[in-house]
């Protein structure tokens, strides 16, 4: 059985025009510039529940695009892995919730990737 979404966001006002965060308060917080930067902006935020909600502009500049399944433009899963940890350490730092100056990431269990 396919596990849930942690959100609908059918059901969700996400603003995507006026986010919370945009790419400038993202590169006060996190480090990656130019081709690894995978934050634009982040919609949503739930201190209560630790939740985090962002995306990811992609353009057919990237450096993955021309080279990954020519002809049918799939954004990496490890890109998509990378688009997460960006946003998880936004979260983190911005909120002080770890302490300290460098956040890394330290990796994924069971990640399984499936089409929409």
């Amino acid at each position: 059985m396919r596990p849930q979404p942690f959100f609908d966001l059918d059901k969700m006002n996400l603003d995507f025009e006026n986010p919370l965060f945009d790419i400038h308060e993202i590169r006060r917080i996190n480090p990656q510039r130019h081709e690894m930067e995978q934050l634009t902006a982040v919609v949503y935020v739930d201190t209560e529940t630790h939740s985090a909600i962002g995306y990811k502009d992609v353009t057919e500049k990237e450096f993955w695009s021309e080279g990954h399944m020519p002809g049918f433009p799939l954004m990496p899963g490890v890109i998509m892995c990378e688009c997460a940890a960006q946003l998880a350490a936004f979260y983190a730092r911005k909120y002080d919730l770890l302490g300290g100056d460098f956040l890394g990431f330290g990796g994924l269990d069971d990640v399984r990737f499936r089409k929409p």
